[in-house]
């Protein structure tokens, strides 16, 4: 009777730890998944240096189906790539970041950058990211020596600024 609660209790407890051992089932992140950030800190060409780190926050969930794989306030990272001062002939200063990643619900790093589908998304919402300000106006050479003392301004990016980047390659959840 003892060897029959026994072998019972066994298989019963053996079951229980074949269900905990069974993997979740996988989730691939598709290259191109838009993820919308907040800007945490000001960054300007005046006081911003090469070399950086530039700290985001995730503005809105992202979900693949029911599954939320990014939460609102998970953290994103980037590092300036160029910090260009104001230069002569009215060139304005120019900050250049590369995005790196934003934090998955599970901890795992999700690699961003701002290719062409997110840099689409941000001028058709009015956001400022991937935009270009540069011309170049023919000068008489009048102009071309007065262009000489006409500096250009510093950038000023401040905190709360929007911007959408994407996933950068397929990920595993």
């Amino acid at each position: 009777m003892r060897y029959k609660k026994f072998i019972a209790i066994f298989c019963v407890l053996s079951f229980i730890l074949q269900l905990s051992v069974v993997p979740a089932a996988s989730l691939t992140i598709p290259a191109g998944t838009l993820v919308r950030l907040n800007l945490e800190e000001d960054l300007s060409s005046k006081t911003s240096k090469t070399g950086e780190m530039v700290k985001f926050t995730v503005a809105e969930s992202v979900k693949i189906g029911s599954r939320t794989i990014i939460r609102l306030g998970a953290t994103a990272r980037a590092q300036l790539q160029k910090v260009r001062k104001p230069g002569r002939f009215g060139r304005i200063g120019s900050l250049k970041l590369k995005y790196l990643s934003v934090t998955s619900t599970r901890g795992k790093e999700i690699p961003v950058t701002l290719g062409e589908k997110a840099v689409k998304t941000n001028e058709s919402l009015g956001l400022a990211a991937g935009a270009s300000i540069g011309g170049y106006m023919l000068l008489g050479p009048i102009g071309l020596i007065g262009g000489t003392f006409v500096r250009g301004h510093h950038i000023d990016i401040p905190a709360g600024t929007q911007l959408v980047v994407e996933v950068e390659k397929n990920t595993d959840y």
